[in-house]
């Protein structure tokens, strides 16, 4: 029998099973060869959901094969994060930000993409599948579903604590440092398809009356061809912006 102390730090003691959060730090015994991936998604935490482990104060992957009297330090992800570097944990990094998000957070992926951010969602899409776009196209994977994130494929991925989709879009933006990187309305928020500047001659025959009249900047998606403009409501949406941006301790200079 193999017996290993574990220390989960800050939030992942919650994630832990039953019993075992109460506890600074607590034994753990079993009988086969083991990684400390798969002995720590056993106790109920998530692999992408760490930042940093430790065994015997040295940081090990996840593949590490656990031995007996081992002292294992189990930290979690902490701002900034920046998956676009390798490290110990994830040795191969992502090529640019882009998201998954599933059913459960729909509402995050309307912001995210007003926010400019690629970001891929679909209410019919299974979990299996989910996680296999997140390891295929090499996006970050956001859920509030556990079981869903300990999928072996899925490396760079997010669970969110909170179940308001504005104060979830604040976790990303600072958990991930992106208050310099969005692009405010260059996506379409419907389809994540890119924005393009289209004349208004071009659109005319679909404006209403009042539009044509009062307006004269337009975008269009080029994927779906829905039509932009700075309507009464984009105040509302840059508002949001603000108020997203400030709550993640970012400064951006908005369009207004």
């Amino acid at each position: 029998m193999t017996a290993v102390s574990f220390t989960f730090h800050n939030n992942l003691k919650d994630l832990l099973k039953k019993g075992l959060g109460s506890y600074p730090s607590f034994l753990h015994h079993f009988t086969r060869r083991a990684s400390v991936k798969d002995v720590i998604e056993s106790l109920g935490v998530p692999h992408p959901v760490i930042g940093r482990l430790t065994v015997n104060d040295q940081a090990v992957g996840f593949n590490y094969i656990l031995h007996d009297m081992d002292i294992v330090q189990v930290s979690p992800l902490t701002p900034p994060v920046n998956p676009l570097e390798p490290d110990i944990l994830r040795p191969t990094p992502l090529t640019g930000i882009a998201f998954v998000v599933d059913v459960n957070v729909g509402k995050l992926a309307l912001l995210l993409r007003m926010l400019g951010f690629d970001t891929l969602y679909g209410n019919d899409v299974r979990n299996g599948k989910l996680a296999e776009i997140a390891c295929s196209q090499n996006r970050i994977l956001l859920t509030r579903d556990t079981s869903l994130l300990k999928r072996k494929i899925v490396m760079h991925g997010y669970l969110l604590q909170d179940q308001d989709p504005v104060r979830q879009a604040i976790e990303v933006v600072r958990l991930y440092d992106l208050g310099n990187s969005i692009k405010p309305m260059s996506r379409c928020m419907p389809c994540n398809g890119l924005l393009v500047p289209v004349s208004k001659e071009a659109i005319m025959d679909r404006l209403e009356p009042l539009t044509r009249k009062y307006y004269h900047t337009f975008h269009i998606c080029r994927d779906c061809g829905k039509i932009y403009w700075p309507g009464s409501h984009h105040g509302k949406i840059m508002d949001c912006i603000e108020h997203i941006l400030t709550c993640a301790g970012e400064t951006h200079n908005t369009p207004g």
